[in-house]
């Protein structure tokens, strides 16, 4: 039976992409039947504003050094003005496919972002970040369109509120249990950067094993 991980985070914090891919990593290495469920917790709603690029960006270099394939610097010509339109099309392909297809869909869009420079506020790169999670673009974009699918991440975020979130990302195990950022906690800001001081890797994969059956 496949073991649903709730995970709360943003689509453009780079500590949760992080984690996402070490997550999934581990899960397919130990041949683990479990999914990611990605559950909206936008940034800027929380704040009231978006992560501003400045703060972004020296994170994104920071962890460049530690998972180099997930990023790239920024080249984009528009930085994106939102990123609910992302979480939005989490949430249509949720609704047409399954949790993993969400799942898939999350993580296509971090990479769209992250390494391939991609405004994700723009159509075109939804619906491209989309087909290389593998579904139907087509499908997937006119459930956007058409579906109150806004109606569904704002329902995560009042639902996160009830929720012992101590940041993005923040990992909740089928046992009620939570962990936040695993494996990057030890980590602080020093004029400006981002300074890891501990990146225990395997921290994903043994949480893992402690909660999802083989």
């Amino acid at each position: 039976m496949t073991t649903t991980v709730a995970v709360w985070s943003d689509i453009h914090c780079p500590w949760a992409t992080v984690a996402v891919h070490r997550l999934r990593k581990a899960r397919d290495a130990a041949g683990l039947d479990a999914v990611f469920d990605p559950r909206a917790w936008p940034l800027e709603f929380v704040n009231g504003s978006g992560t501003p690029r400045h703060i972004v960006e020296p994170e994104t270099a920071v962890l460049a050094n530690h998972e180099e394939s997930l990023f790239s610097r920024y080249r984009g010509e528009s930085w994106p003005s939102s990123f609910l339109g992302a979480f939005e099309v989490v949430a249509a392909a949720r609704r047409l496919f399954g949790t993993r297809a969400a799942e898939d869909t999350d993580y296509a869009l971090r990479l769209r972002f992250f390494r391939h420079s991609g405004d994700v506020s723009m159509r075109g790169q939804l619906h491209q970040a989309v087909g290389e999670a593998g579904l139907d673009a087509d499908a997937v974009m006119h459930e956007w369109a058409t579906q109150p699918v806004r109606a569904d991440v704002l329902d995560d975020f009042e639902r996160s509120k009830d929720l012992p979130i101590q940041g993005s990302p923040q990992i909740f195990w089928p046992d009620g249990s939570t962990t936040h950022n695993p494996g990057l906690t030890d980590h602080e800001w020093v004029r400006g950067i981002p300074r890891v001081r501990t990146d225990d890797t395997g921290e994903p994969e043994r949480l893992l094993r402690k909660h999802v059956r083989g």
